[in-house]
């Protein structure tokens, strides 16, 4: 099982006000007691904390280029992870070049690995757009950023699953693959419950607190 942490969860991307530093101290200390595997932290957020004298864990990810990674705990159970840069604010278009360093990316990836994720910044204009690209494209694309959430959607002529978060926290996805993908085969596509599944948890009163966390909020407040 791996976990992962997609972009603008410390701080929401174009918010009407930034975040104090009280929230986004609590939001730091807070992850560090989470297990994720992964954390990306976009370079609006760490200059959001670097105003405020904060910095970053060293095990969180993520800067202004194209970033590969591999994890899991064995070959067996490989995954590259891409992660995206952010774009400008103006962009219409994700320029030609980075979808072809994208596309590159994803083969190295696959070639070391059994299943390929990237985590996108972009908002779901730009992330639908490369989603119409040629690839290839990743196996599962994670979004962030501005547009709607999607608990799933089998994108990419069949070849993509799309994600993307939905906002003030409240909610977490799962993913379960019930086989890895055959790149071999070019008839190879994501079909739910057959080779894939996506759940969506609504994080109401009826999961009780961890009581590490519990215990840092009400040392800590929040505000």
């Amino acid at each position: 099982m791996l976990i992962l942490t997609g972009a603008y969860d410390f701080a929401q991307y174009q918010a009407p006000k930034p975040p104090t530093r009280k929230r986004l101290d609590f939001m730091a200390k807070a992850y560090e007691l989470l297990r994720n595997d992964l954390v990306f932290v976009s370079p609006y957020e760490r200059a959001a904390m670097a105003k405020v004298g904060l910095h970053p864990h060293k095990n969180w990810v993520g800067s202004d280029r194209l970033e590969l990674h591999l994890l899991g705990p064995d070959p067996a159970h490989r995954i590259g992870v891409l992660l995206l840069p952010p774009l400008p604010d103006a962009t219409s278009s994700p320029p030609p070049e980075l979808l072809r360093q994208i596309e590159e990316a994803v083969r190295t990836l696959r070639a070391k690995s059994h299943l390929v994720v990237a985590m996108s910044p972009w908002g779901y204009n730009l992330e639908q757009e490369l989603l119409s690209a040629p690839g290839p494209l990743p196996d599962i694309l994670l979004g962030s950023g501005i547009g709607i959430g999607l608990v799933g959607n089998i994108a990419g002529k069949g070849k993509t699953l799309w994600i993307r978060a939905f906002a003030q926290g409240k909610s977490m996805s799962r993913i379960d693959i019930l086989a890895w993908p055959d790149h071999t085969s070019a008839n190879f596509k994501w079909t739910e419950e057959q080779n894939i599944r996506m759940t969506l948890f609504g994080l109401t009163d009826q999961y009780q607190e961890d009581p590490h966390m519990l215990s840092l909020m009400q040392s800590m407040g929040t505000d």
